[in-house]
């Protein structure tokens, strides 16, 4: 017995069997099809209206991932420039370099900050919310002024006090994203705020839990999952606060497929700002070191992010996520066709993969005496008349290389 669905429901171990349109006029070379790959439930999606699926030979117990499946949702650009006009260009108004004398200071006092609002937190105190937003504030100025600082800082950062840490560069990321894809200023700020105090419910989490280094049970995961409702209550406590930043705190564990939580929402269930709030979270978290995971380089995250588009995160939005922070992020340690090592320091906003470098290992991969700069951009070619460019990402531990001894 075949049953007619509308595309949008289709769900992994559905046999679909006929379709709306022939089958020579798809990619199949078949007629007939399990679906085991999203890839395939998408494409459907895309083309057809309606199937017909067989469902004694469909497996929806199979071992597939539980998959909440939806219609591909509308480019998430067109969706904010809906709601809050047409984007804004932002021009970078200072250097990388001097951005980065005035970002230093801010950095560090909004790690002060935040560590003090958990403080106050555990000792049952309200959510100091005006001061939150002093500290969302400050990062968006920067990052306006100039993104790359705030990059450079987050990247050269110890192991210690990581929940302060991702707290602040989440708020930087989700700033520089925001200015990528061109949100107004009042949007940036409420933005940057969600990011600030996404996991502010973890103070309402066993500490021990935050600090295992071995896999959680099932009830354990229940308890760490819980600091999103945790969250809420708190901010909701703490006085009005922008939806903006609410859908931020509710929805950056949701998951393109349905797979996140606390609802599992999927695709345009969750709001374009809680798509950006999930890829800033994770990009902050698997870039830095964790109690039970060591940290991947920047180039390497943002591989590992493009794998999972259309899966965990929505394509459109990843895709713009890659063009804010660059192939190769501020940070990253590159080897040049030259031989030469050097540290990505600042990122030119017409060719992302043409960024400013600054070489640290000479072609032989000898620490250089001073660490001279070179701008792939306007300084294509060395003094052999060899044109510049990167050939690969570096792992600092393949050269023995700490970012912080070239601290700008």
């Amino acid at each position: 017995m075949l049953r007619k669905i509308d595309s949008g429901e289709l769900r992994l171990g559905m046999y679909v069997s006929s379709l709306d349109r022939p089958w020579v006029e798809t990619a199949f070379l078949f007629q007939g099809l399990k679906l085991e790959r999203l890839e395939d439930i998408q494409y459907l999606q895309e083309r057809c209206a309606y199937v017909y699926v067989d469902d004694e030979r469909s497996d929806l117990q199979s071992s597939a991932p539980r998959s909440r499946l939806y219609r591909k949702p509308r480019d998430p650009v067109s969706v904010l420039r809906e709601q809050y006009g047409e984007p804004v260009v932002y021009e970078d108004k200072h250097s990388a370099e001097d951005e980065l004398r005035t970002a230093r200071p801010l950095y560090q006092s909004a790690l002060n900050l935040i560590g003090e609002l958990w403080a106050r937190i555990d000792a049952g105190q309200p959510l100091p919310l005006s001061e939150a937003r002093q500290v969302a504030e400050g990062v968006v100025e920067s990052v306006l002024r100039n993104p790359d600082a705030f990059m450079w800082l987050r990247l050269l950062r110890s192991s210690d006090n990581y929940t302060y840490r991702h707290a602040v560069d989440s708020c930087s990321l989700a700033a520089a994203f925001g200015r990528q894809i061109g949100l107004p200023r009042k949007v940036l700020g409420e933005v940057a705020l969600g990011a600030l105090l996404m996991d502010i419910g973890k103070t309402r989490v066993a500490r021990e839990l935050l600090q295992r280094r071995g896999a959680l049970d099932e009830a354990e995961m229940e308890q760490l999952r819980g600091h999103v409702e945790h969250g809420l209550e708190l901010i909701h406590k703490s006085g009005k606060v922008p939806e903006v930043t609410l859908e931020m705190v509710r929805t950056h564990h949701e998951r393109f497929n349905g797979e996140g939580y606390p609802r599992g929402l999927a695709g345009a269930q969750i709001p374009v700002v809680g798509r950006m709030a999930a890829i800033v979270d994770c990009y902050d978290a698997i870039t830095s070191d964790r109690p039970y995971q060591k940290a991947v380089t920047p180039h390497e995250a943002v591989r590992l992010m493009y794998e999972w588009r259309n899966v965990d995160f929505q394509e459109e939005l990843i895709e713009q996520f890659i063009q804010c922070l660059g192939v190769y992020p501020t940070g990253s340690l590159v080897e040049l066709n030259s031989g030469e090592v050097g540290i990505v320091y600042a990122q030119n906003r017409v060719r992302r993969l043409r960024p400013k470098i600054m070489l640290v290992l000479g072609r032989d991969k000898q620490p250089l005496d001073f660490a001279p700069t070179v701008d792939l951009l306007s300084e294509a070619e060395n003094e052999d008349g060899m044109k510049l460019a990167i050939v690969r990402a570096v792992d600092p531990g393949e050269f023995d290389i700490d970012l912080a001894d070239y601290y700008l």
